[in-house]
């Protein structure tokens, strides 16, 4: 079923426009073949679940639904020279296709894998500074804007920032759902929200209230999906996947918990070593094989009609798909402006406040490099390279150093290799 569904958004006219236009924009270089495009973009979408919302097709919510202007901005920040199909091999960007704001550092959860946990408290930016910068992202061609925290639902003026962004760049939201009435869910979708992102750590009141350190938690994120869908917004849930995740069964039962409430997606990523978890143990992290189990599991629940679409971030960012991209295809700016590869890795390479977000992103990018095969947190820390680090964020300098000692990509990850036609 989920083929037939696939060649149907193949076959739609707005892929075909969209196909036509990337196309146009590579053609250019004789080394480009059209056959090897429709490959690999065929090949890293086959385990994935396409959704139809809003009259737009989503087949990862890494990427803009089709059709959408912001789907074209994913091809149009791409490097004219030496041509845009040498930059778009090597993974070169203009702009990240996401780029995620941290709006509020405020929060009134406690949770235990919390990322942002060990930044200094801040006062909330004022929201013309923030209209500004997302106008900025918006210029540079991101195509996808994630606003989160903390908990961006205390923000009294979101509706203004969500509405100061066109569609240029699709939006998403990132909650905890904390104190989301059907009223404010219907707000923000008239202010041209995309789609929420609920966080969702168990299927079971009790424990969640306890990992987010605060009664009813669990009744506010499930009643939060439910307004989501409601709403019209295309309703996502998230949840972090430990080591007995799967075994125990927990992650279909959240899977399928999702579905009852109306959630379109589930997105599942692993425990990492980071924020109020940075000095964690490897023994806790998940080991390749549990990673495997992970990746198996977004395939048999992606073949399923009884279950919501999910996506695994160990899927997504395997190395024989897109592998990871922070620095390359995505980046994370905090509430105090400092601009990180992603939410998780904790190094700052600048802040927006100093210098232009397109003059930062082009400094992080250049320095990074490639897409790596490999997660970058997991390499810092399996190299021990934030093993003494106390205080977070880890300044510009420092980070830069942490950088140039990365372990140098010489074998890019699957969709590449099959854009250009190498050996997969």
């Amino acid at each position: 079923m989920n083929t037939f569904t696939r060649l149907r958004l193949f076959c739609h006219p707005a892929s075909i426009r969209l196909f036509l236009h990337t196309h146009a924009l590579l053609k250019q270089d004789r080394r480009y073949s059209a056959l090897n495009l429709l490959k690999a973009v065929w090949f890293a979408s086959r385990e994935d679940k396409v959704v139809r919302h809003d009259g737009r097709w989503i087949v990862s919510s890494f990427l803009p639904p089709v059709p959408s202007r912001a789907a074209d901005q994913v091809v149009q920040a791409v490097p004219e020279t030496p041509t845009r199909f040498e930059a778009m091999i090597a993974g070169r960007r203009l702009a990240p296709i996401s780029m995620y704001v941290a709006v509020t550092e405020r929060c009134p959860y406690r949770c235990g894998h919390c990322s942002a946990a060990g930044r200094p408290p801040l006062a909330d930016r004022d929201g013309g500074e923030l209209k500004t910068l997302l106008h900025q992202l918006q210029e540079m061609g991101t195509a996808i804007i994630g606003l989160t925290g903390g908990e961006p639902l205390l923000r009294g003026d979101l509706c203004d920032l969500i509405a100061s962004l066109d569609d240029r760049s699709i939006s998403i939201l990132f909650t905890s759902g904390f104190g989301l009435t059907r009223e404010r869910a219907q707000a923000i979708k008239r202010a041209g929200l995309f789609a929420v992102g609920v966080s969702l750590d168990s299927d079971e009141a009790n424990e969640m209230d306890a990992r987010r350190g605060h009664a009813g938690a669990f009744e506010q994120a499930t009643q939060a999906v439910r307004f989501c869908r409601e709403a019209g917004l295309y309703t996502m849930t998230q949840t972090v996947a430990g080591r007995d995740s799967l075994a125990s069964g927990r992650l279909e039962r959240i899977v399928r918990l999702s579905g009852r409430l109306g959630a379109h997606e589930v997105r599942v990523l692993e425990t990492m070593p980071s924020g109020r978890l940075a000095k964690i143990g490897p023994g806790l992290l998940l080991t390749a094989q549990e990673r495997e189990g992970l990746k198996q599991f977004h395939a048999a629940m992606n073949r399923r009609r009884d279950v919501p679409k999910v996506s695994v971030f160990a899927h997504t960012e395997d190395a024989e798909r897109y592998g990871c991209g922070a620095g390359t295809q995505h980046a994370y700016i905090d509430g105090a402006g400092n601009l990180y590869p992603c939410d998780f890795v904790p190094l700052a390479i600048g802040n927006v406040r100093d210098r232009p977000v397109a003059d930062l992103w082009r400094d992080l990018h250049a320095q990074i490099g490639k897409p790596r095969q490999t997660c970058l947190l997991m390499e810092l820390y399996a190299r021990q390279r934030l093993a003494g680090v106390e205080a977070f964020p880890v300044p510009p300098e420092t980070s830069r150093q942490c950088l140039r000692e990365l372990a140098v990509m010489d074998r890019m990850p699957g969709f590449y290799r099959r854009l250009a036609g190498w050996p997969a």
